[in-house]
């Protein structure tokens, strides 16, 4: 969006930095990638009532690869909502406090998201380090490793949003 100012030519809008542009890039990928997994998900859960109950042959793989997509779901989903803020809160009690204390256990919330997705980045890594040699009971060729990847992988990703969030409430410039 270009400004007129009168007598001077339009300013221009100022340019994203490229951390901006690289994070905006990486909410877009994220978005195409649940919407990717919600697609599998419902073909393949589709595909298995029509064997279960139009050819009456069951596809022994099915089940066990829509629970796959769903928890990759879960976890991605999760960052999506932690970028638009949208995980549960208390909102309505946080309302009736006064600003210092609404700010300060915002802040102390934030710290507490923070650690536990730090723990979830740790212990998940060793989570999947530890399945590296186990796959899937209807899919040999599926490592569990891969599955349990969305753990670390997520939680180092609602790490990455939610601390500049928490820098910008305890400096004071995100309204509380």
């Amino acid at each position: 969006m270009n400004t007129v100012v009168a007598g001077r030519e339009p300013l221009a809008a100022p340019r994203p930095s490229t951390l901006a542009r690289v994070y905006s890039g990486l909410i877009v990928a994220l978005e195409i990638w649940c919407v990717l997994l919600m697609l599998a998900l419902a073909v393949i859960v589709l595909l298995g009532v029509w064997y279960r109950y139009v050819v009456e042959r069951a596809l022994p793989w099915y089940d066990e690869f829509a629970e796959f997509l769903l928890v990759w779901l879960t976890f991605y989903g999760s960052v999506l909502t932690a970028h638009r803020g949208g995980h549960i809160s208390f909102e309505t009690l946080l309302d009736y406090l006064p600003r210092g204390v609404r700010r300060g256990l915002l802040v102390l919330a934030d710290l507490i998201v923070l650690l536990i997705q730090a723990a979830l980045v740790v212990y998940g890594w060793k989570l999947a380090q530890a399945a590296s040699f186990d796959t899937a009971i209807s899919i040999r060729a599926v490592r569990l490793s891969w599955i349990y990847s969305a753990i670390p992988i997520s939680g180092a990703l609602v790490f990455l949003i939610g601390l500049p969030r928490l820098v910008r409430r305890a400096i004071g410039r995100e309204r509380s």
